[in-house]
């Protein structure tokens, strides 16, 4: 029509891989994926447990895992998992549901902007989750930017390059098998594993109270708390080889 303009639609954004292979991401999570349930619960609460009413998150929670087992192993604290696919946060709901956790929920977003109060959130669990998300330092701003002053976070990823990107292989595989042509997907075509200096250096971006990092032969770790006051504490290399060690024990 002469003197209109007409806007075009927004783009529709790439689907995800992980709403279209879910189940398949799923079965990896329980099946071929360590559980780091108790040095999760050693990095994060004291001896005695988590006080009660600790609100605890994990972010890009796939079908609920971490927040599943660790709400059923603390009735009194409260966990909330995120997530970008809602297939998976229907499996995590499931999950939930069939195990009568009232104290665990779910929730859609985007871990690059969560929607949580600044100095709200009193733990924080990540596993795997860099591997694959497209701003690493955003991402843990928004860690650093939730937690409390005293807040601790855990934060698991793989060293081994070649085992970690089996399953995200897998699964643009299983897209080409699909009614809908592969290659449409956010995600990335491998999984980006960071090496021992770039994932110490990631975790050094932000201010933290303390830093500790840990390594085995499958998985590097870091365990950090929100300055509290006190003096920032990093721990040395050969206190983190000890730790290592210690770690791959369990």
């Amino acid at each position: 029509m002469p003197g209109r303009t007409l806007a075009h639609p927004p783009a529709h954004p790439p689907d995800s891989l992980f709403e279209s292979c879910a189940w398949f991401y799923a079965l990896c999570r329980e099946y071929l994926f360590r559980d780091h349930t108790p040095e999760i619960s050693r990095a994060l609460f004291p001896l005695d447990g988590p006080a009660p009413g600790t609100r605890v998150l994990e972010l890009g929670c796939g079908p609920g895992f971490y927040a599943c087992r660790l709400s059923q192993e603390y009735p009194q604290i409260h966990t909330t998992g995120v997530d970008l696919s809602r297939r998976l946060l229907e499996r995590a709901k499931s999950r939930a549901a069939s195990r009568s956790l009232q104290n665990c929920t779910f929730a859609h977003g985007d871990v690059h902007s969560l929607a949580d109060a600044s100095d709200s959130i009193d733990a924080i669990v990540v596993s795997r989750l860099f591997l694959i998300v497209a701003d690493r330092e955003a991402v843990l701003s928004e860690i650093f930017r939730v937690l409390r002053p005293g807040g601790r976070c855990f934060i698991a990823e793989p060293t081994s390059g070649f085992r970690t990107r089996i399953p995200l292989s897998c699964m643009w595989l299983l897209s080409l098998m699909s009614s809908s042509p592969a290659g449409k997907y956010r995600e990335p075509r491998q999984a980006d594993v960071m090496t021992a200096p770039d994932f110490a250096s990631l975790i050094r971006s932000q201010e933290w109270g303390e830093v500790e990092l840990q390594y085995d032969g499958w998985y590097q770790y870091a365990v950090c708390a929100k300055d509290s006051g006190k003096d920032p504490v990093v721990l040395a290399d050969s206190d983190r080889i000890e730790r290592s060690i210690s770690w791959s024990t369990v």
